[in-house]
């Protein structure tokens, strides 16, 4: 019974000296997670015509659902782009910005079909912009990506933008 007594006061002490963000700490869930989405972009023929193709993009997916309302923080730890399965003016053009929200992420004046055949990855490193994403998805809300500019093709332009934002959360269940 004293070696009981003995053990409870050591594991009181202890517990007394442990502080509040050491304890909250084990109530975070820590949360890695990649949205995969895809813009499919449309570019009609013709020359220095306006290009708007733009898509919703929020962070809600089967890792994160359950934990939407307990958010601590999100950050962005990588958001990079592909175009792919080109169709179309093998020599069509688009001048523009990827764009997330009405500002722009990257510049881009390029021959679509060489991009989409050379394997081009573009990749976003600006942390304020990444941060400025982060805090937008983590309040909730969607960020409005896309693709704005002109383009100068003699047919139609199809083609996918893959684009892969991954996630670092921390949300707290309790």
């Amino acid at each position: 019974m004293k070696n009981f007594i003995r053990f409870l006061i050591v594991v009181l002490l202890m517990v007394s000296y442990t502080s509040c963000d050491e304890i909250d700490k084990l109530t975070e869930v820590d949360i890695n997670t990649t949205l995969n989405e895809q813009l499919d972009a449309t570019v009609p023929a013709g020359k220095d015509l306006a290009v708007s193709n733009t898509m919703s993009i929020d962070m809600v997916n089967s890792d994160t659902e359950r934990y939407l309302d307990v958010l601590q923080s999100v950050r962005i730890t990588s958001f990079r782009y592909e175009l792919t399965n080109f169709t179309g003016d093998s020599n069509g053009t688009i001048t523009g910005n990827f764009v997330a929200d009405g500002i722009e992420l990257l510049s881009h004046d390029m021959v679509v079909k060489q991009i989409v055949d050379a394997g081009t990855v573009f990749e976003v490193t600006n942390a304020a912009q990444l941060s400025a994403m982060a805090s937008k998805l983590k309040a909730g809300k969607d960020i409005l990506i896309g693709l704005v500019g002109t383009s100068n093709c003699n047919e139609t332009m199809n083609f996918t933008a893959n684009i892969t934002i991954e996630l670092e959360i921390t949300a707290d269940v309790l």
